[in-house]
C-alpha cells in the first residue's frame, strides 16, 4: 500500500527541481534544487524498509531478487528514456551524439563523467546507493550474533559515512580549486543524504519506540519543526557553491528533510473542518503526481529542452518566458505520466508477477494512548523515489 504523504513529499521535490529548471523564478534558481535532496532522504528511508521487511519476515535478504526488482524498476523507463531521446536528438534537432557521453549514462557513471542530460546524475548517486546497502546490510547480517535486529550498528555506520562524506566534501573545495560540482555530484560525497533516510528506516521498522516517544509530545514535534525550518533555510541565506556549504550544508539539508519525512509520517490531525478538507483535495492531487515522479523527473528535461520552442515552430506563436514556462510544466508533467502508465508500471505489474516481493506488511501500532502518533504500514517496491 501506497503511503500518501510520502507521495505528496515526491510531488514536492519534483516541481522544486522542474520549477528550477524552468529558468522564470530567480528565488527558485537559488533554492530549487534542494528537491534533489529531499528524493535521497525518502529514496534511503524507503529502499531500507524494503531491505528491513525482507529480513523482518523471511530472516534473511536476498541480493540477487532485490537488484532484479530495482532493476526492473529503474532500467526499462531510463534506457527508453536515452533511446528515444538520442534518436530526436539526432532525427529533429540533428545533434551530434557523442558515445562516451552515452556510455556514461547507461553504466551510471554520469555523476563522475558527462553524460548526456544533466539532471540524470541523481539517478547514478542512487544506482551506487542500492549497490552498497544490500551489500552492507548482508554484511551485518552474517557477522551479526543478534539475528532478532542485525543492523544495530546502522546509526554508528551513518555516524562513519556521515563523517566522511564531510571530509570529501571538504577536500574537494578548500584543498586547491575549489570543485563545487565533484562536491554536489559525486557519490562519495553524497552517500550520507541516501544513509540518514536509511537510518531512519532502521528506527522505523525495529525501534520503533524510540520514533513514538520522540513525536509523541507536542513540543517534541514543534521543537523538530522548528530546527527543520531552520536548518533547511539554510539555501536561502548561503550560495550552494561556497566553501561552507559544499562542505557541510548538504548535512543541514538531510537533517532538516529527515524532520519532514518524520513529521509527516507521525503527525496528523493538526487542521479540522473546512480547512482540512481543502488541503486534503490538494494533497491527493499532489499524491497523485507524487505517484509518477520517476518518469515526471525523467522527462522533464527533454521537455524543458525541447518543447517551447517545437510549440513555437508547429503553432507559429511568439511565447514569453511566462508563456514557454506553463508550456514546459504542463508539457513535462503530460509526457512523464503517459510514459510512466505505458512503460514503468506495466513492467513493474509484470515484475511483481515474476519475481514478487518477499516481504510483507509489517504494522506499527501506536499507543491507544496517542492518537497524534498513527499506525503506519511498511510500503512495496511501488513507492520508490526517482525524478
Amino acid at each position: 500500500m501506497r503511503n500518501k504523504r510520502l507521495d505528496i513529499l515526491r510531488c514536492i521535490a519534483v516541481f522544486s527541481v522542474m520549477i528550477l529548471h524552468g529558468n522564470i523564478w530567480p528565488f527558485f534558481g537559488k533554492i530549487g534544487w534542494v528537491g534533489v535532496d529531499l528524493f535521497f532522504v525518502l529514496s534511503g528511508f524507503l529502499i531500507s524498509g524494503l531491505l528491513f521487511s525482507e529480513y523482518k519476515t523471511q530472516n534473511s535478504i536476498s541480493f540477487k531478487r532485490f537488484f532484479i526488482r530495482r532493476g526492473l524498476k529503474i532500467y526499462p523507463a531510463f534506457y527508453l528514456f536515452l533511446f528515444l531521446t538520442g534518436i530526436l536528438s539526432r532525427i529533429v534537432f540533428h545533434t551530434h551524439l557523442l558515445v562516451p557521453h552515452y556510455l556514461h549514462e547507461i553504466f551510471f557513471v554520469q555523476n563522475y563523467w558527462q553524460g548526456v542530460w544533466d539532471h540524470t546524475w541523481t539517478l547514478a548517486v542512487e544506482e551506487h546507493f542500492y549497490i552498497f546497502l544490500p551489500v552492507l546490510l548482508l554484511l551485518l547480517v552474517r557477522f551479526s550474533s543478534n539475528r532478532q535486529d542485525p543492523f544495530r550498528v546502522l546509526p554508528w555506520t551513518f555516524v562513519v559515512v556521515a563523517v566522511l562524506s564531510i571530509a570529501f566534501r571538504a577536500a574537494s573545495v578548500y584543498l586547491g580549486v575549489p570543485n563545487y560540482h565533484t562536491a554536489y555530484s559525486a557519490s562519495h560525497d553524497r552517500l550520507d543524504s541516501l544513509f540518514f533516510g536509511a537510518l531512519l528506516g532502521h528506527l522505523y521498522h525495529f525501534r520503533p519506540h524510540i520514533l513514538n516517544n520522540l513525536l509523541h509530545s507536542t513540543r517534541n514535534r514543534v521543537f523538530i519543526a522548528v530546527c527543520s525550518a531552520g536548518l533547511l533555510s539554510t539555501v536561502c541565506f548561503l550560495p550552494r557553491d561556497s566553501r561552507s556549504f559544499s562542505a557541510f550544508g548538504f548535512t543541514w539539508l538531510y537533517l532538516g528533510f529527515g524532520g519532514v519525512l518524520l513529521l509527516s509520517l507521525y503527525v496528523k490531525g493538526i487542521l479540522s473542518g473546512k480547512i482540512a478538507r481543502c488541503f486534503e483535495m490538494v494533497g491527493t492531487a499532489a499524491a497523485a503526481v507524487g505517484m509518477y515522479s520517476y518518469s515526471i523527473y525523467l522527462w522533464h528535461g527533454p521537455a524543458a529542452a525541447w518543447l517551447p520552442g517545437l510549440v513555437r515552430r508547429v503553432l507559429h506563436v511568439s511565447q514569453g518566458p511566462n508563456e514557454r514556462f506553463v508550456t514546459y510544466m504542463i508539457g513535462g508533467l503530460a509526457i512523464g505520466i503517459t510514459m510512466s502508465k505505458i512503460i514503468e508500471y506495466p513492467i513493474l505489474r509484470l515484475r511483481d508477477r515474476i519475481f514478487p516481493s518477499r516481504q510483507g506488511i509489517v504494522a506499527l501500532t501506536s499507543d491507544a494512548a496517542h492518537p497524534q502518533t498513527p499506525s503506519i504500514s511498511t510500503f512495496t517496491d511501488t513507492a520508490t523515489s526517482r525524478y
